[in-house]
């Protein structure tokens, strides 16, 4: 199920009649679990799990700020809610991943227990939190890692979507930003016009035991008119997880990290970008680098500049966008 067809169900919905409190319509006749989409009195829409009258779940009604989860005992239903219309994006997003997750179950206990489990998931995404404004340097770092994710998610199927989407550890600040089977890969985004790229740790191109390590340097132009947005950019992403039935809650997570939600990211919708290329470069034998491993255990917090153009041997790729 697409995102398109799931909002003519939406529309449906103002020509059923309330029943039980609740307007609603089966979600799909591919789904195996009786899986509706509703609205009650009140016009809040609802994902609506009614189970068969002789199945007993354990639950206990949750009611947050914007989303609650709650049993009514009655018709066994158990049905998540949404009180904040300014969320409708992200609760489609979590009806739609909710929906592909459970879709193929056919026992009753699991796919209930999928539907609550979920909900555990994705709750911490509605809730309101304050954050400080991270700076345009910050937005353009991870606006490079996502220029690098997005290429990541295209190129994978869907049974690797999810681990792609765990390989992205740049917001969590452990590591290097993209952690794979065979390799680490530390991003750094740079103005088209800058000569240099800055290392910020002695740790940032420090690679980890019998890993290669790689350099990709992502240039970008400021463009406030044509660029793109860490919004869009994000979106556009999103989107690509939900066509290969991927996990956007591991997404949702990775931002959360720096404060931001599908919900606050427009405020930094002043700073566009528009990536020119990228290059890689192996770090792995004699690449100049100052790393924990070659420097005195005195010296820490190391900071330094590197010179871009003084690295054409240590090319692995060209990329132009």
């Amino acid at each position: 199920m697409k995102n398109s067809v799931l909002q003519k169900k939406w529309e449906e919905l103002s020509s059923h009649q309330v029943v039980k409190g609740f307007r609603s319509i089966r979600i799909s006749s591919g789904c195996i679990a009786d899986l509706f989409v509703g609205q009650n009195n009140e016009e809040n829409r609802c994902l609506i799990l009614s189970l068969p009258k002789e199945h007993n779940v354990d639950i206990q009604s949750i009611f947050k700020e914007n989303l609650s989860i709650e049993l009514f005992k009655d018709t066994n239903y158990i049905v998540l809610q949404l009180t904040d219309n300014t969320y409708f994006d992200l609760f489609d997003d979590l009806v739609l991943s909710l929906y592909h997750r459970i879709k193929d179950i056919a026992e009753v206990a699991e796919y209930a227990r999928e539907f609550i489990q979920t909900f555990y998931k994705w709750d911490e995404f509605f809730d309101d939190k304050s954050h400080q404004l991270l700076s345009q340097d910050a937005i353009k770092g991870m606006f490079g890692e996502l220029i690098v994710l997005k290429s990541f998610v295209n190129k994978a199927g869907s049974s690797r979507i999810n681990e792609v989407l765990h390989s992205w550890k740049g917001p969590y600040d452990q590591g290097h930003d993209f952690v794979l089977d065979d390799k680490d890969i530390e991003v750094k985004t740079k103005d088209i016009s800058k000569l240099e790229i800055r290392i910020s740790s002695e740790y940032q191109l420090e690679k980890e035991l019998d890993k290669k390590l790689e350099l990709l340097v992502v240039s970008v132009e400021t463009d406030p008119v044509d660029g793109t947005s860490i919004k869009d950019l994000i979106f556009e992403i999103k989107n690509d997880v939900i066509d290969r039935l991927g996990d956007c809650s591991i997404l949702l997570k990775a931002i959360n990290q720096k404060g931001l939600t599908f919900k606050n990211i427009s405020e930094y919708d002043n700073y566009k970008f528009r990536p020119i290329n990228q290059v890689k470069y192996d770090c792995t034998d004699d690449f100049p680098k100052l790393v924990k491993s070659n420097t005195p255990d005195a010296l820490n917090n190391i900071k330094y500049n590197v010179r871009i153009s003084l690295l054409n041997k240590f090319v692995i790729s060209e990329e132009s966008f």
